[in-house]
């Protein structure tokens, strides 16, 4: 029983390093520990369970909380069995654990601290898995940390080939692959990703878009762009065929559309940006959002469309981007300086400028990152005919040398046989003008674009031929349902008869079954009747309470008369508090569940009476988004509460004089089981944004979110955005005509 329990734990489909288990997996898990008897199982199990809940998406405290339970058990366990193979996978999951609370050295200390014992116990998987994960731990970018990874990660392959766990094995010989293409020694990457394509085929492994992807990067960095098309298509394909929308596919996205656009193709590479940009703004990923918005925008440049390249940089969510880090401030000001000095608003054009040369004045930007600014600067202030600055920037510029495989070698000399013309130097000009078209319109780049179209209309090709052969097997599927419709025929014809022969034998039981329905459809009369009764006593219930709260806010408004203007004040805030419960119970009579309130419908109209309440001289704009949800009265009462003390500060403290336009954004939503409310404002914020200094107001909200084991986020940005995350009680969205 223990062996078959243990094979049982390790063949559950266990997430490889770095991805996240699922329901399906941890209910599995579940199982096996409910009947497990003996200690290295239950042991093992719990730190499973442990891994689930800090892989799991989204960063909830109570998933934390719930894997140091699981961990605090496996100890306990552990300390009568003494097993040394357990001892090292809870050093392991304790270095996860750190590592996603922010403490990455003590984490990464943790996991090193595994490693010995779990090569003593011989628990090659889990010794795999903590390999992998420490080799996470070293710096991508740094040459001598990535030799230290690509070392470490070699031991994970090893030990997952001991195991016999070839996806694991797959997955760290990709590693090995995309580390090496990092180092640009694409010729090792590829032996290690054909190693892995093997192995995955070899099991019939379906998600090999990764692999393909890496292949395709690799062709493309070697200028062979018909391998590099060819893998890519094949990336794509296995994305589609696996419903993949993770990151992964955005690098797949990016990798296409650069392809496209170098073959000339810049309209339809557009999707493919298009695609890759939505995908990481709804995964939140900054870093890949903002690398495919500036491939979008130069896309648009190329197509002479600035107006569409300024619309993709003003949608990005507001907060996605830390504008504070000087790359990401550098790529969008090249974007915009461009975009708008194509679009002729030259002062805005000049503004980023300003705010590029002050970058690379300060040298925040490495020198190739700033080689790449030299030439955006070099360009616009050629536009501007001020040669010498623009000579002072290219200069700058070809200090710092650059491979002629780098894609700045070719706008490089561009820039030098234009600022050659310009200044008269038209000897210097004609020998610049003939390296740029040597090497812009040589044969080689020619022959790729061709094949690039090549493969395009290969791949139209195959996607028709596909159709064409799932035609084919549905005319199949026809066929061989009307065989099955013939056959089900034949057979009912010989059940009627059978049934008719044995019709009388069943008359009595029919009589039988009848007497008992006709029992259960009197209890059923009589159940329903105290449902209903519990329901309209529910509603009354409700009713009154809304009636004697709709008292308390008329006895407030009466007394307001007498009082100072300070005291007015709190009263009116104090009404807004009453009338918040007030609307959520009459919405409880008069709608159709007595226990849930349509949050849409009763943020709506709680948030037009603050408005008219509150408003002053001038008016400020309310923006609402509220889906359609059915909340647990125990939650709406809070969340009406919040809305009122967010809007009510908002209007007391977050607009003056300096603000032209005020306005307040309230949004309420459901992402992934977990509820958010959101409510932005443009004031002027918090000069010590230090919890100390909250009010009443903020400390009540945080209390109450809290209340409903949620949390709350203050971020003083442009004004005020405060959010609240709270797992919703009984939930449920409702359809457009429910409403």
């Amino acid at each position: 029983m223990r062996l078959l329990l243990f094979l049982v734990v390790f063949s559950l489909a266990v997430p490889a390093p770095g991805q996240s288990f699922d329901q399906r997996q941890a209910d599995s898990l579940k199982r096996v520990l409910a009947k497990a008897n003996d200690g290295r199982t239950r042991g093992e199990t719990l730190l499973y369970l442990a891994a689930y809940h800090i892989r799991k998406t989204g960063e909830i405290k109570s998933d934390l909380d719930s894997a140091d339970a699981y961990m605090a058990i496996a100890e306990r366990l552990n300390k009568s069995i003494q097993s040394t193979a357990l001892a090292g996978h809870l050093l392991f999951i304790k270095g996860l654990i750190l590592t996603e609370r922010g403490k990455k050295k003590e984490g990464q200390t943790a996991v090193e601290q595994s490693i010995p014992l779990l090569q003593t116990s011989n628990s090659q998987r889990i010794l795999g898995m903590a390999y992998f994960e420490l080799q996470g731990y070293y710096d991508y970018w740094d040459t001598a940390q990535c030799r230290k990874r690509i070392g470490i990660t070699g031991l994970s392959v090893k030990a997952f080939h001991e195991a016999g766990d070839k996806v694991l094995e797959g997955n760290a010989l990709t590693m090995q692959g995309d580390l090496h293409c990092i180092l640009n020694e694409y010729a090792t990457s590829n032996v290690y990703l054909e190693q892995a394509l093997a192995i995955y085929n070899s099991i019939g492994y379906p998600k090999l878009q990764g692999v393909y992807e890496l292949l395709g990067r690799n062709c493309y960095s070697q200028h062979d762009y018909r391998s590099s098309f060819q893998y890519t298509l094949l990336a794509l394909k296995a994305a589609q065929a696996t419903h993949d929308s993770s990151m992964q596919l955005v690098t797949v996205d990016l990798l296409l559309a650069t392809l496209y656009r170098k073959a000339g193709r810049s309209e339809l590479s557009l999707g493919y940006f298009t695609e890759g940009l939505a995908i990481a703004v709804r995964h939140k990923d900054a870093s890949n959002a903002l690398l495919m918005a500036y491939a979008l925008c130069l896309n648009y440049l190329d197509l002479h469309q600035p107006r569409q390249a300024l619309q993709v940089l003003n949608s990005l969510p507001a907060g996605l981007l830390d504008t504070s880090i000087a790359m990401v401030k550098a790529r969008l000001g090249m974007v915009y300086m461009r975009a708008y000095y194509a679009d002729k608003q030259f002062n805005h054009a000049h503004t980023y400028s300003v705010i590029l040369e002050k970058l690379v004045e300060q040298q925040l930007l490495g020198p190739n990152f700033a080689t790449v600014v030299y030439v955006s600067l070099a360009w616009y202030h050629l536009e501007e005919h001020a040669t010498a600055r623009a000579r002072f920037y290219l200069n700058k510029s070809l200090g710092i040398p650059l491979s002629p495989s780098t894609s700045l070698y070719n706008p490089r000399l561009e820039m030098i046989y234009r600022l050659d013309s310009a200044e008269g130097n038209y000897k210097a000009a004609f020998y610049s003008l003939r390296t740029y078209k040597t090497d812009a319109d040589s044969l080689s780049g020619e022959v790729n674009r061709r094949q690039l179209q090549q493969l395009d209309i290969e791949y139209e090709t195959s996607k028709k031929a596909d159709s064409i052969s799932l035609l084919t097997q549905k005319n199949h599927l026809q066929h061989a349902n009307l065989r099955q419709a013939n056959l089900i025929r034949n057979i009912t014809i010989a059940g009627i008869v059978l049934a008719l022969a044995v019709l009388g034998l069943l008359y009595r039981q029919y009589q039988l079954k009848l007497q008992n329905n006709t029992m259960m459809a009197v209890k059923n009369e009589r159940l329903e009747h105290l449902v209903n009764e519990k329901e309209w006593l529910l509603q009354e219930v409700n009713h009154r309470v809304k009636n004697n709260l709709q008292t308390v806010v008329s006895l407030l408004e009466m007394q307001s008369d007498s009082l100072s203007d300070d005291a007015q004040v709190a009263l009116q805030t104090s009404q807004n508090r009453v009338y918040a419960t007030s609307l959520l119970y009459q919405k409880l009579y008069r709608g159709d569940h007595v226990s849930s309130v349509n949050m849409k419908v009763y943020l709506t109209e709680l948030v037009e009476h603050l408005r008219d309440a509150l408003s002053g001289a001038t008016p400020v704009a309310m923006v609402l988004h509220v889906e359609p949800v059915e909340l647990d009265v125990s939650q709406g009462v809070p969340v009406g509460l919040m809305v009122n003390e967010l809007i009510t500060n908002s209007f007391k403290y977050a607009f003056d004089a300096t603000i032209a336009h005020p306005a307040i954004a309230i949004n309420f939503t459901i992402v992934e089981g977990v509820a958010h409310l959101v409510i932005n404002d443009n004031g002027i914020g918090f000069t010590d944004p230090d919890e100390s200094q909250f009010g009443q107001g903020l400390n009540l909200v945080k209390g109450l979110a809290e209340n409903m084991g949620g949390e709350v986020v203050i971020v003083f940005h442009q004004g005020t955005s405060v959010q609240i995350r709270f797992n919703p009680k009984g939930s449920l969205a409702i359809s457009p005509l429910q409403i």
